[in-house]
């Protein structure tokens, strides 16, 4: 039986590559392809993938909220991020919201191939040179140190803040993320709760000032 996969990253040349590398595999099949979040949701939906391959940072829908989608919508598909970011806060985020493998984009074929065996087996698979992160948020928290306001945020209320920084309205992020406008003044109330601020204008500057934007 073969490992269905599901590509979703808005370079091509990138893509192609992941989908040549993959395709080597006998045992590994690349059912479909998606060049940005949202395509990449309806496919999953659509193909229903054993793994899922994708970019955090893409037009339309971004990795994230895809993560977070999946994890409610998709809960037997497994995902694995594959991103150029070697930063902590991405990773981190990337694990809370449901990520099984976490790649950066200097990852070989092969080792991209063994990652996806991993995960479809139940693994989880961390490049090695980000594993020290997850050890200092892990030893943070056993120690009882408290996490900043961005930490505190879902991936979907990072998205909600990047999209109200983009100028857009509550009805219009609505669509943007596929729920209703009551749901993203809901998701709206917990930033302002966990920010402590009020004006939409200061929200936006918030966004923009801790790289939300």
């Amino acid at each position: 039986m073969n490992i269905r996969v599901l590509v979703v990253e808005d370079f091509p040349l990138v893509r192609d590559g992941v989908v040549a590398a993959l395709s080597r595999d006998p045992g590994i099949e690349v059912v479909g392809a998606a060049g940005d979040g949202r395509e990449g949701l309806e496919l999953a939906h659509r193909l229903r993938p054993d793994v899922i391959l994708l970019d955090l940072h893409m037009p339309e829908l971004g990795g994230m909220m895809v993560l977070e989608r999946l994890r409610t919508e998709l809960p037997a598909t497994r995902s694995i991020v594959m991103t150029a970011s070697e930063k902590a806060e991405p990773l981190l985020d990337a694990v809370a919201a449901g990520a099984a493998g976490y790649l950066t984009k200097r990852t070989s074929g092969e080792e991209l191939r063994q990652a996806i065996l991993t995960v479809h087996g139940g693994g989880s698979v961390i490049a090695p040179q980000l594993a020290p992160h997850l050890l200092q948020a892990y030893s943070r928290a056993s120690t009882g140190e408290a996490p900043d306001v961005r930490q505190k945020l879902t991936a979907t209320e990072h998205e909600v803040l990047r999209l109200v920084a983009q100028g857009l309205t509550d009805r219009q992020i609505a669509e943007h993320l596929f729920v209703s406008p009551r749901t993203v003044q809901n998701h709206l109330a917990r930033i302002r709760d966990k920010t402590n601020l009020r004006r939409r204008s200061e929200l936006a500057r918030w966004a923009v000032l801790h790289a939300v934007y």
